[in-house]
């Protein structure tokens, strides 16, 4: 059974600026750089982002992370709150960082490629994410290559 979890890194930033209504991701680490999927203690993924959100309601949307060896691997992770009530109500701009932990990574899947890691040029080995705010709004995908090997 594949697990999933999503860590608030840092409190978010508060500020009442920002253009357009989609989140923004960049990656910042990805940690390991190699993944062995037989191996329990070496197949997981953990990708830590900053996020940016002119509107304040990433809290209730998804990161998704594309496994972008198959178009058939999107892992999606539920966003807790973030902001106040009262901030994403207004539509206050947030930003800050996310840990997504992907666990279990699969051995090599099949399925075509991702249209997104398509779209963001990613190389096959690599792992996109996109965030969803909670009114449907994506942030443009951002990618880090990461080893896939078997044994152990």
């Amino acid at each position: 059974m594949t697990r999933i979890a999503l860590c608030l890194l840092v409190l978010p930033a508060l500020s009442a600026c920002g253009e357009g209504d989609a989140p923004s991701v960049e990656i910042l680490s990805a940690f390991p750089d190699a993944l062995v999927p037989e191996d329990d203690t070496k197949d997981d993924l953990t990708l830590r982002v900053r996020y940016e959100d002119p509107t304040g309601d990433l809290g209730g949307g998804t990161a998704r992370v594309h496994d972008c060896r198959s178009a058939s691997v999107i892992t999606e992770l539920e966003v807790p709150a973030i902001a106040n009530e009262g901030a994403a109500r207004e539509g206050v701009a947030i930003s800050g960082e996310l840990e997504l932990h992907v666990t279990d990574v699969g051995a090599s899947p099949s399925g075509g490629r991702s249209e997104t890691c398509d779209a963001a040029g990613a190389e096959p080995g690599a792992f996109c994410v996109v965030l969803v705010d909670a009114a449907g709004n994506e942030s443009e995908p951002d990618c880090a290559e990461i080893a896939v090997t078997p044994g152990g």
